[in-house]
């Protein structure tokens, strides 16, 4: 099974696959007002899309997503496909993409019959299922950089203990704050890592990153990096209040994620 993504003359081909296979689904339960409320996003709404392909021969699976907002709108297997894991490669090739493009997570608004593959996947309930179109969907989310927990980083520290942020002087650094020049972030910059530990001005602090801070509608994350093993949960969260609180965060964990 061969994976790309696909010119424009191509593109036709892939949206009669969504058609056939939402046809020979029954329209994934959709009741008719939501069945025409897809079709006519299908034959008047995915040009600003960006497509890949399945090929086995012909085209075997499609997908279509937002490289604007790394948002996936379509996902298609033709049935007698189905169960060979074309949907996981069509994923792989998409999360590289993202990855390639500093991108920090990936959205999708799934069918409820199509849950348990995101799961399966990675992917996470972002929250309640709402009606969009006419149909239920679950907004679900991938998140990125999760591979870089319990790396180890050495953070160049621009923002020093006790210095005040360059916009704001009224807002005090109660930690070390800086970049990583290994990685890129969404917004093009080095990414970005506050040091918890030492309280003092350092100029440089190589040490694990324990955790990633998801802001909500942002396109960059932050890491926290340390040496301490005797951090909790809290206390870090209280030493990034002064900026994180302005923020709808998400934190994701090093002791949270599965061991391998």
């Amino acid at each position: 099974m061969r994976v790309r993504a696909l010119t424009e003359k191509e593109r036709p081909d892939a949206l009669n696959l969504a058609k056939e296979v939402f046809f020979s689904s029954g329209n994934l339960g959709y009741d008719r007002k939501a069945a025409q409320s897809f079709l006519e996003f299908l034959d008047q709404h995915t040009g600003h899309l960006s497509m890949l392909g399945a090929y086995d021969g012909d085209i075997r699976g499609m997908l279509a997503y937002d490289p604007e907002h790394w948002h996936l709108s379509l996902l298609f297997v033709r049935k007698e496909d189905q169960g060979r894991g074309i949907a996981a490669d069509l994923f792989a090739e998409l999360i590289r993409k993202a990855e390639e493009a500093h991108a920090v997570r990936i959205t999708v608004h799934a069918a409820p019959s199509a849950r348990d593959l995101y799961l399966a996947a990675g992917f996470e309930e972002e929250g309640e299922a709402i009606s969009e179109g006419g149909m239920t969907v679950i907004p679900m989310e991938y998140l990125l950089q999760k591979h870089m927990l319990g790396k180890t980083v050495t953070v160049t520290v621009d923002r020093p203990y006790g210095s005040f942020h360059p916009l704001y002087p009224d807002v005090e650094y109660p930690l070390n704050y800086g970049y990583v020049e290994e990685m890129l972030s969404g917004d093009g910059e080095y990414q970005d890592a506050y040091i918890y530990g030492p309280q003092e001005p350092v100029d440089q602090y190589t040490g694990t990153v324990i955790a990633i801070i998801y802001r909500r509608d942002d396109t960059e994350t932050k890491w926290v990096v340390t040496r301490e093993t005797s951090w909790t949960k809290e206390d870090v969260i209280q030493a990034v209040a002064f900026q994180e609180q302005y923020f709808d965060t998400r934190f994701v964990w090093l002791n949270d994620q599965p061991r391998h």
